[in-house]
């Protein structure tokens, strides 16, 4: 009886279940995050330079994670989310914590 409990497929879908309010309620802050750290000037272009990779992301991701179910299951596909994840935190350790104005900009060249 306990092994039907720790099935991922059952763990997955009450992950989902759990995550998808505080995504949603996360959504807007995000978006307000995305065009403020745009700035003001280039802002259309940079959220449709945001959104592309976005789009992007997604679709690396649904190949991938396809890839890796149809090799390992789901066990093999959260690992690969674990890898990922790490991967996206340490890239997010590079990323500047302000914007860099053209003044700024200027003065370093």
């Amino acid at each position: 009886m306990c092994e039907h409990f720790w099935r991922p497929d059952i763990i997955v879908v009450v992950g989902l279940v759990l995550f998808g309010p505080p995504f949603a309620i996360n959504s807007s802050p995000h978006s307000f995050l995305t065009l403020a750290y745009a700035g003001s000037e280039k802002a259309a272009e940079d959220i449709g330079v945001y959104y592309a990779a976005n789009a992007a992301g997604r679709l690396i991701g649904i190949l991938l994670s396809g890839t890796l179910y149809q090799i390992g299951g789901m066990s093999a596909c959260l690992l690969g989310s674990a890898v990922m994840l790490a991967l996206c935190w340490l890239i997010k350790l590079i990323l500047p914590t302000t914007a860099v104005t053209e003044i700024e900009a200027g003065q370093d060249a």
